[in-house]
């Protein structure tokens, strides 16, 4: 895990002297005009969608192969890079869920359902973050809000749903 960090760090203090000798001191500015236009970091920065997908592919290689602390600090990288994704911040969230970390898991798949509001997943797995940590309460609602978003959905998994 220190490796990681140190890796990580270094990473981090690379980019940063990458950004300053291409983009020089007007960064500040152009960052600020993008940003007061609804540009997200990545636009800013000029990465494309397939170098976005592929450092997405890593986090989700990371977490499927059980490196839950790697897998979370690249998720955490994509979401400063473009937070309206709500793949990244599930991403995030499930890396909290399966660290035990279900206070914080639950807060992120609340993000996430503010962002991707048709889908019935993030309360469904906030729900059971609740219920971890004790709050049947709470993660019954979660279970409600599930339910509702899953409406009548194909292939989401309601009581009602056909098909």
């Amino acid at each position: 895990m220190k490796h990681a960090k140190q890796e990580i760090k270094q990473a981090t203090l690379q980019t940063g002297k990458f950004i300053q000798e291409k983009l020089g001191p007007d960064f500040g500015n152009i960052g600020g005009s993008g940003v007061k236009k609804g540009s997200s970091i990545k636009d800013i920065l000029g990465i494309s969608d397939d170098s976005a997908e592929a450092i997405y592919g890593q986090a989700y290689l990371l977490y499927n192969t059980g490196r839950y602390r790697d897998a979370a600090e690249i998720f955490r990288l994509l979401i400063m890079m473009n937070s309206t994704e709500p793949k990244y911040l599930m991403g995030l969230g499930a890396c909290y869920h399966m660290l035990k970390e279900y206070h914080s898991a639950a807060i992120t798949y609340m993000l996430v359902s503010a962002i991707d509001v048709e889908s019935p997943f993030p309360y469904f797995h906030a729900s059971d973050c609740y219920i971890q940590i004790g709050d049947k309460v709470s993660g019954a609602l979660m279970l409600e809000m599930a339910l509702k978003r899953s409406g009548e959905k194909k292939g989401v998994c309601h009581p009602k749903a056909k098909g």
